[in-house]
């Protein structure tokens, strides 16, 4: 006897998994009792050609679940693995997005020694071994580890579950005797954000590339390049910019251009939420139309006039088609490297405006964080950055005669100036001395 809610669940993970190779779901047909076979039953075939018959559906499909979970045909850890993330996409209602970086982190923190091995097999003590071995050898970040920690709670959790192992052994894998091997050190600014100069670089190379013949005057992942300099938006948030989400002085950012797998091919669809938002719309948020900006949109909107392209969305093709996040991407990564900067990504410009622009310009970090759709915290720790060459500013700011000596130009606090809880004893005392002094005037 299962719940409703259980075999809704079952049926989902059936026929997720009951499908051919090209993913078109395998039939289940029912015998009706005849004269040459008077058996009632319902039947379907396998991949390997067998044949699974039962009296009834619903035992059909039990069976069929036993087959794809409990029923594994091997209990190596890359099959275990599969089959959660099988699990997980039709129970927990995942972000599409979350599947893929799933199957991103297996493939590249789990080695093909550990993937073939038997899952019953690995016990605390080889867990342990193997990890130790990968935090000496390749130094991960702490958001990496944790990234590794993550996939292997997919994996041995499932397992778990589903009886096919009797211990966790993750439970026992403790971070701080891994974290110790971590690459824990900060960040350099160049590291993380393009200094001025480059940004203008990237601008001129842009305008440069517009007035030759190979590109075109219409060259739209440049002018989508040159929209992330003054706005920091991320690349999904980028591409799913429509015309409609220009206002009078500001810019809505509240959707994003995701991808899925659907047969075995990557799909882009238009999602009603921010990354931040993970999922649920709470209307986005605004981004100030700047005079800069405001001409930039007038350019390409002209440009699409001329030409007569008609979109809805602002970085589109000649043919009305959005802009795709991946050739986004690659055209950045490629002007970047051929200036041979250390980072080629459009992170880098949203981190650019903070640190270059917005926070030199006094933005309170509170509003640096709804512009560029974070929490404060985020904009502090991640985005906040010195400015490359900062110390030749700083240089040239000492060695000025104006500069009176009250220390260095710092951002307003926000201090909050809480009441002294006054003692008992002392309440007591002020109220004798009001009492004195108010008989002392007569009253």
């Amino acid at each position: 006897m299962i719940s409703k809610k259980e075999q809704i669940i079952r049926d989902r993970f059936v026929f997720s998994n009951h499908v051919t190779h090209d993913g078109t779901p395998r039939s289940i047909a029912h015998h009706v009792p005849s004269p040459d076979n008077p058996k009632d039953y319902y039947i379907t075939k396998m991949a390997d050609g067998k044949k699974i018959k039962a009296t009834t559906y619903d035992k059909l499909i039990n069976k069929l679940y036993e087959f794809y979970t409990n029923s594994l045909r091997d209990t190596t850890i890359e099959s275990v693995f599969n089959a959660a993330i099988s699990e997980k996409a039709i129970t927990e209602n995942p972000n599409p997005h979350t599947i893929t970086h799933y199957k991103y982190d297996y493939k590249r923190l789990i080695s093909k020694d550990l993937a073939s091995e038997d899952i019953r097999k690995i016990t605390s003590t080889v867990l342990k071994q193997y990890t130790q071995e990968w935090v000496n050898n390749i130094h991960p970040t702490r958001k990496v580890f944790f990234q590794y920690k993550s996939v292997l709670n997919v994996i041995f959790n499932y397992a778990y579950a589903h009886k096919i192992i009797d211990n966790n052994p993750v439970a026992t894998l403790k971070n701080k005797a891994y974290l110790k091997s971590c690459d824990t050190s900060i960040s350099r600014p160049d590291e993380k954000i393009l200094s001025p100069d480059e940004i203008k670089s990237l601008q001129n190379a842009v305008r440069h590339r517009m007035t030759l013949k190979k590109y075109g005057k219409y060259y739209i992942n440049g002018f989508a390049m040159l929209f992330a300099i003054e706005t920091g938006v991320r690349v999904g948030e980028l591409c799913a910019l429509k015309w409609e989400d220009v206002w009078e002085s500001s810019i809505h950012i509240h959707a994003q251009q995701l991808t899925e797998i659907k047969d075995g091919k990557k799909v882009y669809y238009y999602s009603h939420s921010t990354k931040n938002e993970k999922g649920i719309s709470q209307d986005g948020r605004e981004f100030p139309l700047t005079r800069k900006i405001k001409a930039l949109l007038k350019e390409i909107h002209d440009l699409q006039e001329e030409l007569n392209i008609k979109s809805e969305f602002i970085f589109c093709h000649e043919d009305g088609e959005w802009i795709k996040t991946d050739a986004y991407i690659t055209f950045l990564r490629r002007l970047c490297q051929s200036f041979e900067f250390k980072v080629t990504n459009n992170h880098a410009l949203r981190m650019s405006l903070n640190s270059n622009v917005l926070l030199p310009m006094g933005v309170s970090v509170a509003d640096r964080a709804a512009m560029l759709g974070h929490s404060i915290e985020t904009n502090l720790k991640f985005y906040s950055f010195a400015q490359k060459g900062y110390l030749e500013n700083v240089r040239i700011l000492l060695d000025s005669e104006d500069v009176p000596f009250e220390g260095t130009l710092r951002e307003p606090q926000n201090v909050i100036i809480f009441p002294q809880k006054e003692s008992p004893r002392m309440l007591k005392y002020q109220r004798f001395q009001a009492l004195n002094t108010h008989a002392e005037d007569g009253i």
